[in-house]
């Protein structure tokens, strides 16, 4: 028993932290300064050649969330799965599910903050 509730809450903590990076990343590719913009349309040959290091960086790591947040999600259905499988008393396994979906919630956000890293990072790539 103890052990199930330590890793519920480790599980909560990692989905927290997962949910925390995708949308500080969507923020932060969303707010993408006038003054840093101006700067890489001025740079003009060598931005051309590849994309800023800045949003290559940032859309990698968005797509290490969304596949962070694929592995949470896969273990709380897993945990669930497993709780059902052993007859495992409905208040746990009430909690398993509230846990798949908080996972699945937290994967949603960082798939679309990797869409959006995505966005961000062709537009440019077309500068």
């Amino acid at each position: 028993m103890r052990l199930e509730t330590s890793t519920a809450r480790t599980l909560r903590f990692g989905l927290v932290a997962i949910a925390a990076l995708a949308f500080s990343v969507g923020l932060a590719l969303g707010n993408m300064s006038p003054a840093r913009a101006q700067s890489d349309d001025a740079s003009g040959d060598a931005a051309s050649a590849d994309q800023p290091s800045g949003a290559s960086d940032a859309d990698q790591s968005a797509h290490d969330a969304a596949d962070a947040a694929q592995e949470a999600l896969d273990t709380a259905t897993a945990q669930r799965d497993q709780l059902e499988a052993d007859g495992a008393p409905q208040d746990q396994i009430d909690t398993a599910n509230g846990d798949s979906a908080q996972a699945r919630a937290a994967k949603e956000a960082a798939d679309q903050a990797a869409q959006r890293a995505d966005e961000v990072a062709g537009e440019a790539q077309g500068n």
